[in-house]
């Protein structure tokens, strides 16, 4: 199935870009082609934590782009990161970030949505210049601290975004203090699916190797079949599956 998933995350929960990250990387080579875009208004830096530049990526897409959208222009500007992962870099000031998702508008989300990607968001605002983003997306998947404040202030990004978007999946960084059912209850949604705290598999991504048999890699394939992005026929593990309530 091709489209394009969103991460992002609510004020106090890092791991959107580690996630992004692991859900594109954990998709196997023989299910195609995963784009990696790193969409984070407040700069991106995908790039470095893999070892790479800004550019190509969104900056010299848009100066391509400033007169027209070409749905097929996007990859010309594309970096290989992967047996099957290509990354769409971002500046990393927050300032060019920003004006570059706003330069591409629309049609850069349209394409997005006729392929098979995932895209870093970084911290959510109702005023995103990602918002098109959102729009296109078959689903968002959003990034919570099971903490008193992390949790009351997810709960009115996961309404902003559930009125954009089709599908928004909340997803705890672990289980404490509070547990998939009670962060489920105080956000408002229906399933959350757990994202281990694997300290080990950030660090072996930050050196751009991947981790599809870690924690957090297993995690993120069990939730990249859901979302649509591969077909797998493995039946999830305990701790990686999605817990309903």
């Amino acid at each position: 199935m091709s489209g394009l998933v969103c991460v992002t995350g609510s004020k106090g929960s890092p791991g959107a870009t580690t996630l992004a990250v692991a859900l594109a990387t954990s998709v196997p080579p023989d299910a195609g082609r995963v784009l990696l875009v790193d969409a984070d208004p407040d700069g991106g830096d995908i790039a470095a934590l893999l070892g790479g530049g800004s550019n190509p990526g969104l900056v010299t897409l848009a100066a391509a782009t400033r007169h027209r959208f070409a749905l097929d222009e996007v990859e010309r500007h594309v970096q290989p990161v992967g047996d099957n992962v290509a990354l769409l870099a971002a500046p990393p000031g927050p300032d060019q970030a920003a004006s570059t998702l706003v330069n591409l508008g629309p049609g850069f989300a349209e394409s997005l949505a006729q392929t098979r990607a995932v895209a870093d968001l970084g911290r959510w605002r109702p005023d995103s210049p990602a918002a098109d983003l959102v729009r296109a997306a078959t689903a968002t998947v959003l990034v919570v601290h099971p903490t008193v404040a992390g949790v009351a202030h997810a709960r009115s990004v996961f309404a902003d975004l559930s009125s954009r978007c089709r599908r928004v999946v909340v997803a705890p960084r672990g289980e404490r203090p509070y547990g998939p059912d009670e962060v489920a209850a105080a956000v408002g949604a229906e399933s959350v699916v757990i994202v281990p705290v694997d300290r080990a598999a950030v660090s072996v991504l930050a050196g751009g190797r991947w981790a599809r048999r870690a924690p957090l890699g297993r995690t993120a394939r069990a939730l990249g079949d859901q979302l649509g992005l591969t077909a797998s026929t493995e039946t999830p593990t305990e701790e990686s599956a999605e817990v309903a309530v």
